[in-house]
């Protein structure tokens, strides 16, 4: 998988493909009534600020004009999110029974399972606990702690959502912390399912502790190491999850290295909904902004040359986006851009991380993708 994660897009907003046969005309459209025209011919809708409730978008001196796409569009159909692969790592170990950690921990998770809005989300899940059976403090086995006891299914099949409740169920803390073969375990899993998914999918590690490394090698930075293999490798972002007893610091290394930017710390309050709360964050965070790339609705192909992204936020004048050849170029377009996982057989639109974080601060904002115009520069 080549995707690269963001931050979160609002969940209000709605995807739309706009399927169009046509070549764009030239630039410049109308302004937002709270941010100025941007009307000319070839101009570039300078002056929109696109303020929604007194809040600035940020976005001044960028094209809004987005009529000639209106024009080129033949149809429109919903877009859906990539799937979603999830390897989730649990810890086991004898502290998880001290301040009911695991019997919270198990019924966030069991909630997370059996979820109506999970089981319609095109979330799978492989479940595997550590340490557990050949995933321990003595063998150190990377290989055993990769193989998941529930293997990947769906969470709209009952069968899998019951395997995964049941095994959770037949599981008791005890046993020492051995981290590095966990996470390298998880980590050797998640290559290889997002590598077999050929960039069509999500896949994530979630991996929840609550103490500090104990057993097998115990250098945080190691450990760390098998989260940042992941993501160079194969773009599998880590989710440190990390529960009353685990250090923040080891955590912070795993998210870093992960490319999640920050763990989710959990304290023995409430520890059951802010782990729910996780979760769903994870879920969230991981598809906002990534998207596939639509199917031919007939016998002609997609050419990727011709495709093009607008945002329309809640009440406001669309804006058109441009594209940049890959994640690096992001900042020279002020961080508002859109590219390719990969530009010669694309299988996933993400959106530039500033323009991520942006679209998640409002409800009700559209995103459409134009097919059939002349891709638009950033």
């Amino acid at each position: 998988m080549r995707l690269r994660f963001a931050s979160a897009l609002a969940l209000g907003s709605v995807l739309a493909l706009a399927l169009a046969a046509c070549s764009p005309a030239t630039k410049g459209g109308p302004g937002n009534a709270n941010g100025g025209g941007g009307q000319g011919q070839g101009g570039d809708g300078a002056g929109a600020s696109q303020d929604q409730g007194g809040t600035d978008l940020g976005i001044g001196g960028m094209d809004t004009g987005t009529t000639s796409f209106q024009e080129c569009a033949k149809a429109t159909e919903a877009a859906s999110t990539l799937p979603l692969h999830m390897f989730v790592a649990i810890d086991k170990s004898g502290s998880m029974a001290d301040n009911d950690k695991w019997s919270k921990a198990k019924a966030a998770f069991v909630d997370f399972f059996q979820s109506p809005d999970n089981q319609s989300s095109k979330i799978s899940v492989a479940l595997r606990f550590w340490p557990d059976g050949g995933c321990n403090d003595v063998s150190c086995d990377v290989n055993a702690c990769g193989v998941p006891q529930v293997d990947l299914g769906d969470l709209s099949d009952p069968a899998q959502v019951q395997k995964l409740t049941q095994l959770y169920n037949a599981k008791s803390p005890g046993g020492n912390t051995p981290m590095f073969a966990a996470l390298g375990g998880a980590a050797k899993w998640g290559i290889e399912n997002a590598q077999q998914g050929e960039g069509a999918t999500a896949t994530v590690i979630v991996f929840v502790t609550d103490g500090e490394p104990h057993g097998c090698n115990e250098d945080i930075g190691a450990i760390a190491q098998n989260a940042a293999d992941a993501w160079a490798t194969a773009k599998v972002a880590t989710f440190a999850v990390g529960l009353a007893g685990s250090n923040e610091g080891d955590m912070q290394a795993i998210a870093t290295a992960g490319n999640s930017t920050k763990p989710f710390l959990i304290g023995n309050g409430d520890a059951q909904a802010e782990l729910a709360a996780a979760l769903k964050e994870i879920q969230k965070t991981t598809l906002a902004c990534v998207f596939a790339m639509p199917e031919p609705t007939g016998s002609d192909p997609i050419d990727p040359k011709q495709v093009n992204l607008s945002y329309t936020p809640a009440n406001a004048t669309p804006i058109a986006i441009g594209q940049v050849t890959d994640p690096s170029q992001c900042g020279a377009a002020g961080g508002w851009g859109w590219y390719y996982d990969d530009p010669e057989n694309p299988h996933v639109i993400q959106l530039c991380p500033d323009l991520c974080d942006n679209v998640q601060k409002y409800e009700g904002g559209k995103i459409e993708v134009i097919l059939g115009c002349e891709t638009k520069p950033a």
